[in-house]
């Protein structure tokens, strides 16, 4: 056990500003049961050059280290389960982990925070709210200083900027997560209410907000925290407060919702969509996002019969794919009613391997867990059949542990080899895109730039385009522009390094049949590219 602490809750004077990039690459593992905080500080330390791995729990971390051995773990101390302190104390006392270094992200009182720290064997401790102009820093030297080489360079590296799509999807997930759980807080009030469950919350929004650009949330969640921590607790007071902190994530929720091209809207409007075995924070999410275009969304459980008329009246069918449904009867396979259905799915690539063969080689739609409301009103758009959005036979639409599948009517088979232009000026992924594809049986035409796809596409009269959206000469959407121009029946599918709605939506609008957000997972594309084939 070390015998010596670390204060990494300030930079030193050594410190100083430098545009130099880090040109190490440390093995990091994350521990938080804070979705928001992990992904900032993962950001953080990936653009440093760091290799960084996460984990939700101290359970699930300790699980990791079968596997990944990092040389720190920056751990959060209040998880539900094991804390950081117990789960610091069991590393250290293993022979092959005890020299990991081990930092504690604290909202401890600065005294025991510390001392408790030290007596579980950690390194250092930072406080939270984490300083992300300073992090970086701090990791960089608790390294240097664990491999002895001398006194902390005195150059620091640019931290991230908070600017790009990663940053503005993470502010998305702040603000969605933000509502739901004050408005759970706000009805726990009076009956159920935990102040200290409360009080964790809110700091953790004060810190969060400050960093994500919502000093507004700030201040009020700063507000919440002060009176939950009051005794005797003041209802009225935190009620106020509360309310007054829903209506400002709802507010800044809504500065950032992007708008839907019309015929997406239009095409779902009044279709009714059934939610099978849909966990309450999942059907809650997904009937927002269905009523913003006045779809009508109908929940039912796992164990609804799937031959029932109230299901089979629906357009689209969505079913929660988890372990409390996975035994269901959507997802049987000898089930011969699913033999005609198109099903398209993503998720971790462990979650699909273990669904069924027939939903994996069968699929047709689907929407990452993650999801934005604008995603999963485009993915069902999607799931409808082409035409005049005539109502579907029934069949599923499964959210893996990752993921939610789309399930359209469409029977028609594919083409037996298909012609697809590959188009992508990084080499790298050019190769890599045409061995997966020649791999499922497609005959690939690649190209490193904007003209030559274009002149494949009219020369060769290919089934699909995959196409870069940044490529030299002509990109992608230009490219999309042209082939939509020439009337050329081929459907395509944009790849683009950066998740911007904007640019997802402008590719639809110029004719775009799909597109996937680099680095994308191969089932994900070959079950597109399969989906398109059969229109």
């Amino acid at each position: 056990m070390n015998s010596t602490l670390v204060d990494c809750s300030a930079p030193d004077d050594s410190d100083a500003t430098s545009p130099s990039k880090p040109t190490f690459r440390h093995p990091i593992l994350l521990v938080d049961d804070s979705p928001v905080n992990l992904k900032l500080m993962q950001l953080l330390l990936t653009y440093e050059g760091h290799e960084v791995r996460t984990a939700s729990d101290a359970s699930e971390a300790l699980q990791m280290l079968d596997v990944f051995r990092p040389e720190l773990i920056l751990t959060g101390i209040q998880m539900p389960g094991m804390d950081g302190f117990e789960m610091a104390r069991r590393i250290k006392s293993k022979p092959g982990t005890g020299n990991i270094a081990i930092v504690a992200l604290t909202t401890l009182d600065s005294d025991s925070g510390r001392d408790r720290a030290l007596a579980a064997g950690c390194d250092g401790c930072i406080p939270k709210p984490i300083d992300t102009a300073t992090l970086a820093t701090r990791v960089r030297e608790i390294l240097e200083r664990r491999t002895k080489t001398g006194s902390p360079d005195p150059q620091t590296f640019p931290g991230l900027m908070l600017t790009g799509p990663e940053i503005e999807s993470l502010r998305r997930r702040f603000l969605n997560e933000g509502t739901e759980r004050s408005l759970q807080l706000l009805e726990a009030l009076g009956s159920q209410f935990d102040p200290l469950d409360a009080a964790k919350q809110a700091r953790e929004w004060t810190g969060n907000a400050a960093v994500l650009g919502y000093p507004q949330i700030s201040s009020l969640a700063s507000n919440v925290h002060q009176l939950v921590a009051e005794r005797p607790l003041q209802p009225s007071e935190i009620r106020e407060s509360l309310s007054n902190l829903i209506l400002m994530f709802s507010e800044m929720r809504e500065a950032v919702t992007v708008p839907l091209p019309k015929h997406v809207a239009k095409a779902l409007t009044g279709k009714h969509v059934a939610l099978i075995g849909f966990t309450p924070e999942h059907a809650d999410r997904i009937c927002a996002a269905l009523e913003r275009v006045n779809a009508r969304p109908l929940l039912f459980d796992a164990a609804e019969d799937p031959e029932s008329d109230s299901v089979r009246q629906c357009d689209l069918i969505v079913v929660h794919v988890r372990s409390a449904t996975w035994d269901c009867g959507w997802l049987d396979p000898a089930e011969d009613r699913h033999a005609a259905a198109n099903l398209v799915l993503t998720g971790e690539r462990a979650d699909l391997l273990n669904l069924p063969v027939w939903v994996r080689t069968r699929v047709a739609e689907y929407i990452v867990d993650a999801w934005q409301p604008e995603e999963v009103l485009m993915r069902l758009y999607l799931a409808l059949p082409a035409g005049d959005g005539a109502r579907p036979l029934p069949g599923p639409v499964l959210v893996a542990k990752a993921a939610t599948l789309v399930v359209p009517p469409e029977t028609r088979q594919p083409i037996s080899r298909p012609n697809i232009v590959v188009a992508d000026d990084d080499p790298i992924i050019l190769t890599v895109v045409v061995s997966l594809l020649k791999n499922y049986g497609m005959n690939c035409l690649p190209a490193d730039n904007g003209q030559d796809a274009l002149r494949l596409i009219r020369e060769e009269n290919p089934q699909a385009a995959v196409l870069d959206v940044n490529m030299p000469g002509l990109d992608g959407f230009e490219v999309l522009a042209g082939v939509r121009a020439a009337n050329l029946p081929v459907q395509i599918v944009l790849l683009t390094a950066c998740q911007k709605e904007n640019d997802i939506l402008r590719a639809f609008d110029l004719g775009a049949d799909d597109y996937l957000v680099k680095p994308f997972n191969p089932f994900e594309l070959v079950a597109r590219l399969k989906r398109l084939l059969r229109k």
